[in-house]
């Protein structure tokens, strides 16, 4: 449990830190100069909304931790009645458009039922905010793969952090 929770933030982190170029601009020996406006080159998770579908053990630590943060953490769970927790809020599931819309960072951490295969389809990428991303820690069938690669190269959401996948592993031509 702690683990994929640290690795949530970690997949955060290097999005929003943009570590992934700077991985890339190092290999290339490409070496940019200071940018004096920090929203210019990177994003803070202070003040963003963490949205997490799935409150269980994982999703509930994911809560804690965004909390550390200073983030709002919105989140949905079927029964919530049940909740105990650091998440500001907790939504029904049946209120996921609202958790979309108002996300800057959507997680998934709920297991894969009949209910949640392919939950994050095209419908719930457009519900998304252009800014937003998803990172993906539950099953790689609860997000459609070819809806997200569109919603990716249209830029209709910004960003994605997947550790699981439809196929797993990747082929390796994926």
């Amino acid at each position: 449990r702690n683990a994929v929770s640290d690795h949530v933030f970690a997949l955060i982190l290097g999005l929003t830190r943009m570590i992934h170029n700077a991985c890339d601009n190092q290999r290339k020996k490409v070496w940019r100069p200071m940018i004096s406006d920090v929203a210019a080159r990177e994003e803070e998770l202070a003040g963003k909304t963490l949205g997490i579908i799935g409150m269980g053990h994982i999703g509930s630590r994911v809560a804690r931790l965004g909390k550390a943060f200073d983030m709002q953490v919105v989140a949905t769970k079927r029964d919530t009645s049940t909740y105990e927790g650091p998440a500001d809020e907790v939504l029904s599931s049946e209120r996921l458009d609202e958790l979309l819309a108002r996300a800057d960072i959507v997680v998934l951490t709920c297991p894969l039922t009949p209910q949640t295969r392919g939950l994050i389809d095209r419908d719930a990428l457009k519900k998304m905010k252009s800014t937003a991303l998803l990172i993906n820690v539950a099953r790689g069938a609860c997000v459609d793969e070819e809806a997200l690669l569109q919603a990716l190269a249209h830029g209709q959401i910004a960003g994605a952090g997947l550790d699981t996948f439809l196929e797993d592993p990747l082929a390796p031509e994926s």
